[in-house]
């Protein structure tokens, strides 16, 4: 996938998100079954300043779309999230060693608990994301749901 960056947003923050650029598919995993929920498409804009992000579910009942940019000042990318609902929430990309995760700092619903979506076995065309939850302020991590995204382009 070729795209064109202006040197201010091509650091190695920038870069994080580079391996999800594309269109693809979802599918959320049910008993090691692959049932397919929607499409995703994640590009950067305005010379790869601008992370979006668009879903729409396979049934249309269900939608987002997303804005992000890396934060001058902490160099990690912060997303928010517009659903069809009129909610939102945001986060923020982080990457410790191996592991990369959004992880939700706010939004229209309040929790009483932290989440995450954290990215596992990133090929070139699939990834994993699983949705995390933690009600001890992040010293442990339940796992929820998995969903498997392949890419279409």
């Amino acid at each position: 996938m070729a795209y064109s960056q202006s040197s201010s947003c091509n650091s190695d923050a920038h870069k994080v998100v580079y391996p999800f650029l594309g269109e693809w598919e979802e599918y959320t995993i049910k008993d090691s079954v692959e049932v397919y929920i929607g499409r995703l498409i994640t590009k950067l804009d305005i010379e790869g300043c601008v992370l979006t992000q668009t879903f729409v579910m396979s049934d249309t009942t269900f939608s987002y779309r997303s804005h992000g940019y890396v934060n001058p000042a902490s160099n990690i990318w912060e997303e928010t999230y517009v659903f069809n609902s009129g909610g939102y929430s945001k986060y923020l990309w982080i990457a410790e060693g191996k592991s990369l995760y959004t992880l939700r700092i706010g939004g229209s619903r309040k929790t009483d608990y932290l989440q995450r979506l954290k990215y596992i076995d990133i090929k070139k065309d699939e990834y994993t994301v699983v949705q995390q939850e933690s009600y001890n302020g992040g010293i442990s991590w339940k796992s929820k749901d998995s969903t498997k995204i392949k890419r279409i382009e």
